[in-house]
């Protein structure tokens, strides 16, 4: 949480702009948006902490897109990595974990462990920012960190159980 709001506080003072914040899920994301509000709380300016998760309402989750005046943070899990375009973005901040869909051979269970992000979800993350004009990303870990990390990410049919496909089939 402190290196978001170390991050946010950096990207607010370069200039106008919303902020996405990526983040692995969310208990993480509810944690970052009371300490954000209560950081932010005494500033001149407002700023706006919107969360954006899968189980939030729909009224909750369409207040991303709408039209608004005063600056915003949106802190939200890997859907906003590819899934959909939140208007307005200027800045990233990329924590580099995801939850990510695996089976269990040992356990006979679909799991949701926080990994790290791949490489190339990395650069799609830091993609968000500055789609209209100039943008910065910050990357909450190190570059020799993202030098180690897969180039790509595991497909999907390799981290789950197709028996239930073939018995569907």
């Amino acid at each position: 949480v402190q290196g978001v709001l170390d991050a946010v506080d950096e990207l607010v003072a370069e200039g106008p702009g919303d902020v996405l914040v990526f983040l692995s899920g969310e208990r993480e994301i509810r944690d970052t948006a009371d300490g954000l509000r209560a950081h932010l709380a005494h500033r001149r300016e407002q700023v706006d902490v919107l969360p954006l998760y899968a189980r939030l309402s729909a009224a909750e989750q369409h207040a991303v897109f709408a039209a608004h005046s005063a600056r915003r943070v949106v802190l939200a899990t890997n859907v906003a990595e590819t899934s959909l375009t939140v208007p307005g973005i200027r800045y990233v901040v990329d924590a580099g974990t995801a939850r990510v869909s695996r089976y269990s051979h040992r356990l006979k269970v679909q799991r949701l462990p926080i990994e790290r992000v791949s490489r190339a979800s990395a650069n799609q993350r830091a993609g968000r920012c500055g789609r209209t004009s100039d943008g910065i990303c910050i990357r909450l870990y190190t570059e020799a960190d993202y030098d180690e990390r897969a180039e790509f990410t595991e497909p999907e049919i390799l981290r789950t159980n197709l028996a239930s496909v073939i018995l569907a089939m």
